[in-house]
Order: C-alpha cells, then sequence, then structure tokens
C-alpha cells in the first residue's frame, strides 16, 4: 500500500516509521522548515505533496488544520484520516468545542469566553484555586498556562497574541479528582470497539514539575466494555461524528470526580504518544487497520489483547523551548533497533546505515511495550529505553506511576 502523510511538524513520524516497518510505501511532507532532516534516508520524504496525491491509496493527515484539502481528495476518491472540518473545530476553536459539550449534555469546568487577552483581563478573580488560560487556534503548549495567582494570570496574558481568542476554565480541585481521557474510534457510522482509556503525564520532569510539553508519556488500556465513563463524555459526541462522517479517533480529555466528569478539551485526530501505545497492542498491522477506517469497513479496533499498553518519550534539547538548536545535529543514535518493546524514532535519519539526531524539535523518539499489569509493562518499556543512547538523553521515569491509585479511585466512584 502506498501511503501519503501529510504534516504540519511531523507529528505522525512515529507512524511513518511503523508502516514503513510493516512494508508499505510512505510519502511524507512535513510543512515546516526545520524538519527537513527528520526521517531522510528512512522513508521517502517529498518537497511537496501534491505530485504524490494521485499516487495514493490511503491520505493521513497528522494534525488538525487540513480540512481545506478535503475537497480535492474527496473528488479524487482517496481514503483519508485526519482531515475533516469538524475536527478542525473542536480542536482550534475552543469555544466551539465547550458548546459541543454543552450542546450534546458533556459537563465541563465553569468557563469564562474571551475574544483578546485585552478583554480576559476584565475577569473577576472569584475562584481561590485559580484559573488555566487555553488560547484558540492550536498555539504552542507553552501558552497554555495554570494560574493559581492573579498576577501570574496577568502576566500570561501578555504573552499572548493581542487577537487570540481564548477560553479562561475555573482549576478543579485535584485532590479530589483524576486526570484520565477516553477514546473512541468513529468509521463514520458507527464506533469501533473497543473504547480506552488513557493516562498521560505532559509536564516535563518527574513530580509534575517543570514546562508543560505535549506529552512524555503515558498509559492506554483497552475496555471489554464500555463503561459509565464512555458514556457519560465520547459516546454523546456520536451525532456529532455521524453528520459529518468522521473517520478516525475522538478523544476527551477529562478531570473525574466523584460526582461528575468534566471535560476539557477533544483531540479530533491521533494522540500522541497515544497512538504509538495502541499500535503496540494491534493486531494486524498499523496500515491495513488505518487503511479500513478510512474506508468506513473497520467493524472493530484488532487489539491482540486487553493489556496496559505504554509509551515514553525520549527527548533531547531543545525540547520543549521553540529554539532552532542544532548543535547536536548528525550526533548518533544508538540503540533503535533492538529486541524488547517497540522504539518509533522521529527526529533522526539515517545515513550510511548509522542513525542520527536530526535536530529539529528535540522528539528523538517514542518507546512502547505491553503488560498484563502497569507494573510488567513499566518493566519492559524502562528496558528497552535503557538500551538507548543519545546526546543529553531526557525522559520521565515515572510514566504510569498513578495509574494503579487513579483506577482505584474511579472504580470506587463507580466510573470503572
Amino acid at each position: 500500500m502506498r501511503v501519503l502523510i501529510i504534516s504540519k511538524e511531523g507529528d505522525g513520524c512515529g507512524i511513518a516509521w511503523r508502516m514503513v516497518e510493516e512494508g508499505h510505501q510512505v510519502d511524507l511532507w512535513i510543512k515546516h522548515p526545520d524538519y527537513a532532516k527528520a526521517l531522510q534516508g528512512i522513508v521517502n520524504r517529498v518537497e511537496s505533496f501534491r505530485p504524490y496525491v494521485s499516487q495514493a491509496d490511503l491520505i493521513i493527515c497528522d494534525l488538525v488544520g487540513f480540512s481545506s484539502y478535503a475537497p480535492l481528495f474527496s473528488r479524487l476518491g482517496k481514503p483519508t484520516l485526519g482531515c475533516n472540518s469538524m475536527g478542525d473545530i473542536l480542536e482550534l476553536d475552543r469555544r466551539r468545542a465547550m458548546e459541543v459539550f454543552q450542546k450534546v449534555g458533556i459537563n465541563t469546568p465553569v468557563t469564562h469566553y474571551f475574544d483578546s487577552p485585552k478583554s480576559a483581563a476584565t475577569l473577576r478573580w472569584v475562584n481561590p484555586l485559580g484559573y488555566v488560560v487555553k488560547p484558540s487556534n492550536n498555539l504552542h503548549v507553552s501558552k497554555t498556562y495554570l494560574c493559581d495567582r492573579e498576577e501570574i494570570y496577568k502576566w500570561a496574558l501578555t504573552t499572548l497574541p493581542t487577537n487570540a481568542e481564548l477560553i479562561v476554565q475555573e482549576i478543579v480541585d485535584r485532590s479530589s479528582a483524576v486526570e484520565i481521557s477516553t477514546e473512541g474510534w468513529y468509521n463514520g457510522r458507527d464506533w469501533m470497539q473497543p473504547f480506552n482509556h488513557t493516562f498521560e503525564e505532559k509536564r516535563l520532569a518527574v513530580g509534575e514539575v517543570g514546562p508543560m510539553t505535549g506529552c512524555m508519556g503515558n498509559v492506554v488500556f483497552p475496555l471489554r466494555a464500555p463503561n459509565k465513563l464512555v458514556e457519560a463524555t465520547v459516546m454523546k459526541l456520536e451525532p456529532v461524528l455521524r453528520k459529518v462522517s468522521y473517520k478516525g479517533p475522538i478523544d476527551v480529555n477529562c478531570l473525574v470526580t466523584k460526582d461528575k466528569a468534566l471535560a476539557l478539551e477533544i483531540t479530533a485526530r491521533f494522540g500522541y504518544d497515544a497512538i504509538e501505545a495502541l499500535t503496540h497492542g494491534l493486531k494486524g498491522g498499523l496500515g491495513s487497520f488505518l487503511f479500513d477506517t478510512a474506508t468506513g469497513i473497520a467493524k472493530s479496533v484488532p487489539m491482540i489483547g486487553y493489556d496496559y499498553l505504554i509509551a515514553v518519550r525520549v527527548v533531547t534539547t531543545p525540547y520543549p523551548v521553540i529554539v532552532k538548536d542544532v548543535s547536536l545535529r548528525g550526533s548518533p543514535v544508538l540503540g533503535l533497533e533492538g529486541p524488547g518493546g517497540s522504539v518509533f524514532p522521529c527526529d533522526v535519519y539515517k545515513e550510511s546505515g548509522k542513525y542520527k539526531y536530526a535536530s529539529s524539535d528535540g522528539v528523538v523518539c517514542k518507546v512502547a511495550a505491553n503488560g498484563r499489569d502497569v507494573r510488567e509493562a513499566q518493566r519492559r518499556v524502562y528496558a528497552r529505553v535503557a538500551d538507548l543512547r543519545v546526546q543529553n538523553i531526557l525522559y520521565r521515569t515515572d510514566i504510569g506511576a498513578r495509574v494503579d491509585r487513579d483506577i482505584t479511585r474511579l472504580k470506587q466512584w463507580g466510573w470503572l
């Protein structure tokens, strides 16, 4: 099968690698020029995606924001994932996402809407725990702020573009809540079971300190049957998804208390690094599953079993700072090939048979493994991470540490 991946900043590099490993022909176009070397010598990097559209058996857009191309792909009869106008709206327009939640009956935290940082400065500071500032249009994750003091809130607003639309949500007491995501795959008409839950860690360092990142790792576990949390969140989106023939994964991130599941945001695309974790548990290969989903013939997500699936993100400088730094470009990246858990290379290239660091954004690779319980999955994934040799290597050593505790709480509350 020939697969065309259209990317903004290389988020889909890991799945591109996996499909090459499965024997598919992958053509990869990355818009941002800083990613010129990522996966060179590994996949077919192309300077323009348009000449490859007619040859593609499957087109994947790895991030929201590409829906303007949907009419072209549809006219040519190309099975496509990640190229849907509703997906763009749900993720890029935070106000619209909150309105969709309310329309279908999904609870949310107390949310205020503003058309600019200047108007947001008029917010009355009444919640003692503070507020979360979330701009629209997929600004870098560093522009999402947890503000527990009014002076921090006022400073955060000064860092945003003057015309940025944003929402401001009241912080929920984390001591009495669990953060968890619920994902379902949709084939344009129906849900493809099983659903799954994800526990994700976004802070750079152990102990939830350091800057926010896109992700530093997560634990995914498929469900034997839909539970109360699935029914209270992602399943309620079905009328919206069916109306637009949405195909692919859709994820609702929540803070769950004893009494309510409060939706924070929607991910209407592949979740990184949840897709890498999930892929490690797929039966029959990623490429065939994505093709069957895009064509609407898939009836289920073909999992090998109901193991816990884990992914750990391995990074180096300049991650997660948005600074062009090529000082480590060309440095050796060792241990990508070998036994154990799956490795999904991202910011690397291959030259003269050797893997080297491409110095695009610092996400060297993701490492995935599975286990009958969380501890077994952790042992396997970190044993595989230990084989890697990367200059200034950095990864969190506590991915999965909160899972058993949080699952116990959710079960006691009747959600799982």
